[in-house]
């Protein structure tokens, strides 16, 4: 099998040939970077990727540099950076306010990296986070939480044009190759603690399930396997995700309630696929090479008659993450 049959297997649910692995978006880090060049004399992220066998290459949309384009801080504080909406508080006015133009956004080159990669899983990843986090970069944690309660509409209307911004950029990438050449779509929503939504499950279904439903209809009706990331304990969810479409979870944290490997197969096994489960705050943090790749097999075993695994770490840009423990969880899949 090639390694984009293997990524469709999974994603209908049937065992591959081997296990399928990535390094979590394509991203490495300055300490990760450091690691394998003093190791392995690798110089570069693509070098990294290629010694490490990952079975995925994405094609980033590029959002433009102007942070009040999508809001995108560092920060979710209301009083700290730039909050454009800030104070909105009628649907006219955020009409008046927040229309981004989606041409702005930089398309990738799909033709050429199906040339460079002819037998990888490519992933189309739409610029930007939608719904709550984006939301809360733009008017404020503190003020979209409130808003859920007080004035909802206007979060609704938010989220709706979020994910009419993020069709259109589809759109554009699909007319520029992306559907010949992908066969998977990245969508993001951070809305969890790592104990339980950051916002009640009804509010998060009334106000922003239906703008991600339609994001989610527009990429399925294209064509694309859609992987949802979202962090946190997001299982609760998990229906709803299911029931709109939602091929994929990407960004599994198994240390988050209710989002262990054993829970998930047994609750969620054949209806929607784990994309990570290598823990980034426990295991990849705090074990030896040896229990990483103890924790890569036994999730192997726990979705071995369900289907429906993709091993990777839950998180990438961690500095204190061991780059032995990276190679671990490529070592575990067979890779190297």
């Amino acid at each position: 099998m090639t390694k984009r049959e293997r990524a469709l297997a999974v994603f209908n649910f049937k065992q591959p040939d081997v296990p399928v692995f990535d390094l979590m978006e394509n991203t490495t880090w300055p300490e990760l970077n450091s690691f394998f060049e003093e190791k392995y004399g690798l110089k570069s992220t693509e070098e990294i990727l290629s010694f490490l066998d990952c079975d995925f290459r994405w094609c980033f949309a590029v959002m433009p540099p102007n942070k009040g384009f999508y809001g995108e801080q560092s920060t979710f504080a209301d009083g700290v950076g730039e909050r454009p909406l800030q104070g909105v508080e009628t649907v006219e006015e955020l009409d008046k306010r927040y229309n981004p133009d989606p041409s702005l956004v930089s398309i990738p080159d799909f033709k050429g990296m199906r040339e460079k990669y002819p037998e990888h899983a490519l992933i189309f990843c739409l610029a930007g986070l939608t719904g709550f986090s984006s939301a809360c970069m733009q008017f404020g944690m503190m003020e979209t939480l409130i808003k859920t309660v007080t004035n909802p509409a206007v979060l609704e209307a938010y989220a709706m044009k979020r994910a009419e911004l993020s069709i259109e950029v589809m759109n554009r990438g699909i007319a520029a190759g992306a559907r010949e050449y992908c066969d998977f779509l990245w969508i993001g929503d951070d809305f969890s603690s790592e104990k339980t939504l950051i916002l009640s499950p009804e509010s998060w279904r009334r106000i922003f399930k239906p703008a991600l439903a339609k994001q989610v209809r527009a990429a399925r009706d294209a064509g694309f396997y859609v992987m949802m990331h979202s962090c946190g304990a997001v299982s609760e969810v998990y229906k709803d995700l299911i029931e709109i479409g939602v091929n994929c979870h990407i960004g599994v944290q198994t240390s988050a309630h209710n989002m262990s490997a054993e829970y998930l197969a047994k609750n969620f096994g054949g209806e929607i696929v784990i994309f990570g489960a290598i823990d980034a705050q426990t295991v990849l943090i705090n074990g030896t090479p040896r229990d990483v790749e103890n924790e890569v097999k036994k999730n192997l075993a726990i979705f071995e008659k369900c289907g429906g695994y993709i091993v990777s770490n839950s998180h990438h840009t961690l500095p204190d993450m061991p780059g032995e423990n990276i190679v671990a969880m490529a070592r575990a899949c067979g890779k190297l």
